[in-house]
């Protein structure tokens, strides 16, 4: 049968535990009856679990690298290119004549002029010209960072569980 209420529930709890201490209930015996009932108290009671868990841990670690480094400087180079551009160039003089008759009867007056002929003729000439290169240059240079590297490592831990209990303890007046 349950008890409905808290308080006649609470009490009847309070004296079935008050008589099965004291060993009263049934005893005929005298000495029972003088000893004093033990005393009770609340006290908390601490459960401990000790387990390990993984945990992440982030070490920062020194670096340092000898590395080759590239760069560049421009570099300019002068050459000559031959080339042959077409010029109009007076390559004779042939002469030229002329006469007031031309059936060389006499009294004729004649001339003589010299006329210059000139012809398209390729002439070499070297054409100055330059470039501009970039050439690498290589050195080597030291270098230092930092890197962070993770790592799982196992801790310890514990777990703590406390609970209200009650304690039973003799009467210290005596």
């Amino acid at each position: 049968m349950r008890v409905r209420g808290s308080h006649v529930h609470a009490r009847v709890i309070v004296i079935a535990v008050l008589a099965a201490a004291s060993r009263v209930v049934g005893a005929g015996d005298a000495e029972a009856v003088d000893r004093p009932l033990p005393l009770m108290e609340p006290a908390i009671v601490e459960y401990r679990w000790t387990f390990v868990a993984p945990e992440w841990v982030v070490e920062p670690r020194n670096v340092d690298v000898r590395a080759v480094i590239s760069s560049t400087w421009t570099k300019r180079i002068d050459y000559g290119t031959l080339e042959f551009p077409i010029e109009h160039r007076a390559i004779a003089r042939i002469p030229e004549f002329r006469c007031k008759y031309p059936d060389f009867g006499l009294p004729n007056e004649c001339r003589t002029t010299w006329r210059t002929v000139y012809a398209d003729v390729p002439v070499a000439v070297i054409r100055r010209d330059h470039v501009d290169i970039d050439v690498p240059q290589w050195q080597w240079r030291d270098a230092h960072t930092t890197v962070d590297v993770p790592r799982l490592v196992w801790k310890e831990q514990q777990l703590v569980v406390s609970l209200p209990a009650v304690a039973v303890r003799p009467d210290p007046a005596r």
